[in-house]
């Protein structure tokens, strides 16, 4: 047996029938539509992101699908932010306690952290919907926790929700804040440790980039009235 097939041996073992059914039922529990990424600068990183989330959610990696979570919010909010500013020209950052700037460039963007690019989506009002700026503080908080502390679990507060509370500012004094979450969403999800938590963060990732990537044009049509020829689908 060469090094070759000593390492297949290794890695069909671990990726056995069992393994492969438990990710076939993680991916169809998530029961998702297809998200149009687009093929503007930046794009391809978007997408490799998202194949490289879902893959680890399949095969159980939890804790590397929230942290893939809060830089596919970073590099979406990047794309979209890059490609309003090519359209429309510069655009002023207004900015509580700090001097206002002028954001000319993707790489002005690059040198923005996670809640400016959040605050500036806000600002242009490509990122209305307070229930998907949530999502994004609730992704960016569990993956902070991940980064620097634990895997935040949620745990059953009745028969029809789960709650979790997560660190929401390490500045003294310490703010924590609490994720909820139905229990009716979970469907065949057999409670793994830190599954929930994936689950929340791939799942709401996913509803924020599919408005975040969409012109507002396209956002109102029909879903039946959509041309597409495919170039732009993605099923991972």
């Amino acid at each position: 047996m060469d090094c070759i097939d000593e390492h297949f041996a290794i890695l069909k073992k671990r990726f056995n029938d069992k393994k492969i059914r438990e990710a076939a039922q993680r991916r169809a529990n998530l029961d998702y539509e297809s998200i149009r990424v687009g093929d503007k600068r930046g794009s391809g990183k978007v997408k490799f992101l998202l194949a490289q989330m879902h893959q680890n959610y399949y095969f159980g990696y939890f804790e590397t699908v929230c942290t893939i979570a809060g830089i596919i919010l970073e590099q979406g909010l990047v794309y979209r932010l890059s490609n309003w500013v090519a359209d429309r020209g510069p655009l002023l950052f207004k900015r509580k306690k700090r001097n206002n700037i002028w954001i000319q460039n993707r790489e002005e963007l690059l040198e923005l952290d996670l809640i400016d690019l959040m605050k500036l989506a806000e600002q242009e009002k490509i990122l209305e919907d307070k229930r998907l700026i949530m999502y994004s503080h609730q992704v960016r908080w569990i993956r902070n926790m991940v980064v620097h502390d634990r895997m935040p679990e949620f745990k059953e507060k009745d028969q029809n929700s789960l709650e979790m509370n997560v660190i929401k500012s390490r500045k003294k004094p310490v703010k924590y804040a609490k994720i909820k979450m139905r229990s009716g969403e979970l469907k065949n999800i057999t409670r793994k440790r830190g599954e929930i938590t994936a689950y929340f963060c791939i799942s709401r990732v996913r509803e924020i980039l599919k408005i975040l990537l969409m012109e507002k044009s396209i956002i109102k049509k029909q879903k039946g009235d959509i041309n597409e020829d495919g170039s732009y689908l993605f099923h991972w």
